[in-house]
Parts: C-alpha cells; sequence; structure tokens
C-alpha cells in the first residue's frame, strides 16, 4: 500500500492536475523490507499519477530498502545515490 507521503502528493495536486504540465519526476522510496518488489505498488501509483500529466517525464527512481529505523538510510548507497540524483536535477 502506498504510504502517506504519496497520498499527500496525490492529495495537494488533484483538485488542480490540469494546470500540472511538463513535468519531470524522480521517485525515491524508502522501506524496511530489502525486497525491491515491494516498492512496485507504490511505484505504480506514482506512474499512474505521472500518466495523467501531459508532459510528464519520468527521470529517475530509487528503491532503498532495510531502512526502517529513522536516519538508517544516511551513509548507504541509496543516500548516495540520491543526492547524485539530486545534483543532476
Amino acid at each position: 500500500m502506498p504510504g502517506t507521503k504519496s497520498k499527500a502528493v496525490f492529495d495537494r495536486t488533484v483538485a488542480r492536475w490540469l494546470e500540472v504540465k511538463d513535468k519531470e519526476f524522480y521517485y525515491i522510496t524508502t522501506m524496511a523490507d530489502e525486497e525491491k518488489a515491494s516498492a512496485d505498488t507504490t511505484l505504480t501509483c506514482f506512474r499512474g499519477y505521472a500518466d495523467c500529466v501531459e508532459g510528464a517525464v519520468e527521470k529517475g527512481v530509487l528503491v532503498a530498502g532495510g531502512v526502517y529505523e529513522p536516519g538508517a538510510v544516511r551513509n548507504t548507497s541509496a543516500m548516495a545515490q540520491a543526492y547524485e540524483m539530486g545534483r543532476n536535477v
């Protein structure tokens, strides 16, 4: 099930989704589970939203597993990848 963060994105933009155009989408997900496929439903929801955005382009996907505790993602390869992804925006 998608998390509350993705729901917040949908709730805040759905009323104005026709005004959102030509956006680049970067998907970064974290989860306690180590199995990357566990993020598939969340990514499917994000991609479903992007499919409704005229001119949407998926630019990057990052799934960080095994990061349950707050701060657990720090000093992981996922954090470095997220940093690089952001630098290239």
